[in-house]
C-alpha cells in the first residue's frame, strides 16, 4: 500500500519498444496489481498516422490523450475501490505529450493545433490522480530501433533512427520537469528511472525488480 492508504498506481513510460508492455505485464503478475495496456489493435489512427504523419499526427494525438485519460480514472477508481493490490499502466497522459510536443516541432502538428492540445491536457492533467511511482524504461535509441524491426510491426517499419533519438531527448525534458515540479499533477511523484537495455530478464531479477518497485510504493 502507498504511504498516503491509497493504492499504488504506476505509470510506465519509455521509447517505443522499449519494453513498457512486458515489464508492466510482468510487474502487474508479481505484484497482483492490475494492469490497464496501451491499446493497439484497437487504434484506428495507428497505421494512418505512420503512413501520413502531417496529415494524422494531431488526430492521433487527441484520440491518444482522451483514452489515456480515460485509463487513468479507471486506475482512479480501481484503486479508490480498493479491489486490486495496485494498478500498472502502460504510458500515460505525460508520455504522450512527449510525442504531441516532438511532432509539433517537425511540423506535423500546426502550432495552433498544438495550442489546442495543450488547452486539453492541462484540464485533463489537473484532474487525474496522480501516480504513486513513475517508471521510466531507460532505453538507448538504437536498441530499441533493434527491437522495432525485430518484432515488425507494419506500421513501425518506416520509423528512423533519429525519431527515436529526438523522442529519448523528450522524455529526459519530463523527467526534468517533474522533478522541479513543472507539471501539474507532479507534486510529490517518485520518479524511477532504470536502464532497460536488456532484452530478457530471468525469473530471480523479475522477483528482484517486483520487490524493487513495490518497497518505492511505500515510500
Amino acid at each position: 500500500m502507498a504511504k498516503s492508504g491509497m493504492t499504488p498506481i504506476l505509470w510506465i513510460e519509455g521509447l517505443i519498444a522499449a519494453g513498457k508492455s512486458t515489464f508492466a505485464r510482468e510487474i502487474a503478475k508479481r505484484l497482483n496489481y492490475l494492469m490497464l495496456e496501451e491499446p493497439v489493435e484497437q487504434n484506428f489512427y495507428l497505421e494512418p498516422f505512420y503512413k501520413n504523419p502531417e496529415r494524422y499526427a494531431f488526430g492521433f494525438q487527441i484520440f491518444m490523450l482522451h483514452h489515456r485519460f480515460a485509463a487513468k480514472q479507471i486506475a482512479a477508481y480501481e484503486a479508490a475501490r480498493g479491489v486490486a493490490k495496485g494498478v500498472v499502466l502502460d504510458r500515460s497522459i505525460a508520455g504522450d505529450r512527449v510525442f504531441a510536443k516532438l511532432h509539433n516541432r517537425d511540423g506535423n502538428i500546426s502550432d495552433l493545433d498544438f495550442r489546442c492540445y495543450e488547452y486539453c491536457y492541462q484540464m485533463m492533467a489537473r484532474t487525474i490522480l496522480p501516480p504513486t511511482v513513475l517508471i521510466y524504461l531507460n532505453t538507448q535509441p538504437e536498441v530499441a530501433h533493434r527491437r522495432m524491426q525485430e518484432r515488425a510491426r507494419g506500421a513501425e517499419a518506416g520509423v528512423p533512427l533519429d525519431y527515436l533519438i529526438k523522442l529519448k531527448a523528450g522524455y529526459e525534458d519530463l523527467l526534468a520537469e517533474i522533478r522541479r515540479g513543472l507539471v501539474p499533477w507532479g507534486h510529490s511523484v517518485h520518479v524511477e528511472s532504470i536502464i532497460w537495455d536488456r532484452d530478457t530478464a530471468s525469473e530471480e531479477e523479475w522477483q528482484h525488480i517486483a520487490k524493487t518497485v513495490e518497497d518505492l510504493c511505500r515510500r
